[in-house]
């Protein structure tokens, strides 16, 4: 799935989020329970990890600063690299039995389409100042980069995976 242009209006944006939800649903289902552990590649993080990775931006970036606009934890701010970065939040997710990830994303998930559609479109299209926060919030931008548009980013080395590993997903 292509991201679309940038949507318009509340609707356009709700159709956006559920149309990469559920490419990104209906992939990740396809993996068989006990494999969700597996790295997609050699040194790499498992679907659980990237679950849990894409989990996490959209509770912090998406819910917590685009949609409620609340300052995310200073490590979200940190003028750190985007690998350094993504290794520190990896860890702090590591530990996490596959069952809870899938629960947790299913919920934040759940929470971040209840406030998109409570969300008036000035909320959702406009521009923000969050204390704290070194840049204009602006939410259906960062539901685009962040959530939505991260689902799609790591489409492809799941679906690496599978044809790794001699599945065929749908």
């Amino acid at each position: 799935m292509e991201l679309m242009k940038d949507p318009t209006t509340k609707e356009e944006l709700l159709r956006a989020i559920r149309n990469a939800r559920y490419e990104w649903d209906a992939l990740i289902a396809q993996v068989p329970p006990h494999r969700l552990s597996e790295p997609v590649a050699k040194g790499q993080w498992s679907i659980k990890d990237i679950i849990a990775h894409v989990t996490e931006y959209d509770r912090w970036l998406a819910l917590g600063l685009a949609l409620r606009l609340q300052k995310p934890p200073q490590i979200w701010l940190d003028d750190i690299s985007l690998d350094e970065f993504n290794e520190i939040l990896h860890q702090q997710v590591a530990g996490r039995v596959p069952a809870d990830i899938l629960r947790d994303s299913d919920q934040v998930f759940q929470d971040l389409i209840k406030e998109v559609e409570a969300k008036s479109e000035a909320h959702l299209f406009g521009t923000h100042r969050v204390i704290g926060v070194p840049y204009d919030v602006i939410p259906f931008k960062l539901l685009k980069s962040e959530s939505y548009g991260h689902y799609l980013d790591h489409l492809p080395a799941i679906r690496a995976w599978f044809s790794s590993h001699t599945l065929n997903p749908a």
